[in-house]
């Protein structure tokens, strides 16, 4: 009998330390993708407060505790660390094996400037670009900490590009 075992994402890639840069692999728990029908924004926003939470703006993280909204694209939000979401008006998918989440911490910033088409300086919160040749979710936690986040399949990708850029800014010094 063929016995299966689970893994995370980055497992045997990660944690990484080059330089001053430490690359760590971010432990998802459940996740859902959260997509209001038409007009149904606010009903939704609504609903997600009996949790805590809201519907987020464009690029803008809600926290309350450990449960989070991302926001992940136009009326698209995921939300993390929540075992069941009230009914909503809204396709609600289970994304929970379906990302890997990179944080970079320490030169974060020289690191995924490197990487991403988007002046990250002045950035908060969350935004979609690409980092290499896919595309992700950025969250940019602070100067110094950046989770990113691809879809499982690239997570090995992620970790070599991430690897790279890191390798080169610590030979700068």
């Amino acid at each position: 009998m063929v016995k299966l075992l689970e893994t995370s994402p980055c497992a045997g890639l990660l944690p990484r330390h080059i330089g001053q840069t430490a690359l760590s692999e971010r432990p998802q728990g459940p996740m859902w993708s959260v997509a209001p029908f038409a007009g149904q924004k606010l009903a939704v926003a609504r609903a997600l407060q009996k949790i805590g939470l809201t519907f987020p703006e464009p690029g803008q993280v809600v926290q309350s505790g450990v449960p989070s909204v991302v926001w992940f694209g136009i009326d698209q939000a995921m939300v993390f660390d929540v075992a069941a979401l009230p009914k909503l008006a809204a396709a609600v998918t289970d994304q929970s094996d379906g990302w890997s989440c990179v944080r970079v911490e320490g030169r974060a910033l020289e690191v995924l400037v490197r990487l991403v088409p988007v002046d990250l300086r002045k950035q908060s919160g969350a935004l979609r670009s690409m980092i290499g040749h896919m595309s992700a979710i950025i969250i940019v936690r602070d100067e110094d900490v950046i989770d990113v986040m691809v879809m499982r399949a690239m997570a090995q990708t992620l970790v070599h590009e991430l690897e790279v850029a890191a390798t080169g800014v610590a030979a700068r010094g």
